[in-house]
């Protein structure tokens, strides 16, 4: 999770002041049953009823890239503290979604980002061999690339103590390797980007919006994203067209594109795509009306509302961060019925025998509480005191935004009044993030209309 919050601390005091050708859509040769839904072909919005899941944030780490005990090694635990993922858990935590999926039957799912712990070649391998399997059932799959997943200067292998480089991948490797998943029947690709348009079914297109800065890596993996001005201009054609068709566009992006709570991109930046106001308005004014979106490891939805047009932002939380969430949306009579899934049991021992939903939290908790007390102590200069007194307000309020639906409760109301009293600048952020944006976060209806 330090990408997820390495700046929520740092740039607390900004609170006071506060080449790829293009494939057009007659190109694709499509077989008689590819657009074939609930027993009729096309795809009409105001009577078909779709399934939808997504999951985002897998960060799956093959299980070979741990040896000789490597887990409880120093490597790996330091780079735990540093991060805290259940990334020890990834495989299994895999395994158990595809095997829900299996048992769902969505017409479709949506990755948006982060398949990997850091782009490592051979769990992309293992990621695609999964989503081979479900697609094997019928689910039609879209994945984009998240800022972890390509030309990643991080990827690492352990064994016993030590961490090693470990081959990874770059952009074309990407579509290659994620082929049967968006890029191979895409009936457009942005020459720019590693965006795409896909046609699951006649009428409707999912738009795959690659925002990731990977290209610019150099000893760490760049956590902001943008999209690029020639992107934006493929997309605006894009919904153009699509509007002029009457073709429902669903689109997905790692990245943010709007705020999840009041000053996310000051608080936090590096989440929400850069000039995310520009760029959502135009989305809007284009016809864009839903987005679903991961990187923050928050299960939270909100909208944005320009000039009487609405765009919804569904963010899906992360498979390696408590609760462990993952969405079912269906999709009827022009209405999407956002609901939320957990992953509770793995094949796997945990610590303790504690069970999933325990270990999560707890692992999580007691990371976030030495994270905090090392930032608010060692990069800010506070008290050990406020310190020790901030760090689990800090905690607690970051926990309730991933798990959605924030609630603070009285005795947190009244311990985040006495941090007041001590630093309006420490106490900000947490009131911040306990103040949920006004949409239900784990289910909820939404009209697209």
């Amino acid at each position: 999770m330090r990408k997820e919050i390495l700046f929520l601390v740092f740039l607390i005091a900004l609170v006071s002041q506060s080449c790829k050708k293009e494939i057009r859509s007659d190109s694709i040769n499509q077989s008689p049953d590819a657009n074939i839904i609930n027993g009729k072909s096309g795809f009409d919005v105001a009577s078909s009823h779709l399934k939808i899941a997504v999951v985002s944030d897998i960060h799956y780490m093959d299980p070979s890239l741990l040896t000789n005990n490597a887990s409880a090694g120093d490597a790996f635990q330091n780079y735990l503290a540093a991060d805290p993922k259940l990334i020890e858990y990834s495989d299994p935590i895999f395994r158990k979604v595809i095997a829900d999926l299996k048992t769902e039957k969505p017409d479709i799912l949506l990755v948006p980002g982060d398949l990997t712990k850091d782009g490592e070649r051979v769990s992309h391998e293992s990621v695609a061999h999964f989503l081979n399997e479900l697609k094997s059932t019928g689910i039609k799959v879209f994945v984009v690339p998240g800022n972890h997943d390509i030309n990643n200067p991080e990827a690492r292998t352990y064994n016993g103590n030590n961490a090693f480089p470990t081959p990874i991948i770059q952009a074309a490797d990407f579509t290659n390797i994620y082929s049967n998943f968006g890029y191979a029947d895409a009936v457009s690709r942005d020459p720019n980007s590693l965006s795409y348009v896909s046609e699951p079914y006649s009428g409707l297109w999912i738009m795959g919006i690659d925002a990731c800065k990977y290209e610019d890596n150099n000893d760490i993996a760049i956590v902001s994203g943008r999209i690029k001005s020639q992107t934006l201009s493929w997309m605006l054609d894009r919904l153009a067209e699509a509007r002029q068709r009457n073709i429902t566009v669903f689109a997905m992006m790692h990245h943010n594109l709007i705020e999840h709570y009041a000053g996310q991109s000051y608080l936090d930046p590096g989440y929400v795509v850069d000039d995310w106001q520009t760029d959502v308005n135009a989305l809007i004014a284009a016809g864009l009306k839903v987005i679903f979106t991961g990187h923050y490891h928050a299960n939270d939805i909100t909208e944005y509302v320009n000039d009487g047009k609405k765009l919804t932002d569904i963010e899906t939380g992360s498979l390696v961060t408590a609760p462990i969430p993952y969405r079912i949306v269906t999709m009827k009579n022009k209405d999407l019925d956002v609901s939320t899934k957990y992953i509770t049991s793995i094949a796997a021992s945990l610590p303790g025998g504690m069970s999933l939903a325990s270990y999560s939290n707890q692992f999580l908790s007691q990371h976030l509480d030495g994270y905090f007390n090392y930032y608010l102590t060692n990069v800010f200069g506070a008290p050990t005191d406020v310190a020790a007194f901030a760090a689990p307000l800090y905690r607690n309020a970051i926990m309730a935004h991933f798990a959605g639906d924030e609630h603070m409760p009285p005795d947190q109301r009244k311990l985040i009044d006495q941090l007041k009293q001590i630093s309006t600048d420490i106490s900000a952020p947490v009131y911040s993030l306990w103040t949920d944006l006004g949409i239900k976060d784990n289910k909820t209806p939404i009209k697209i209309e």
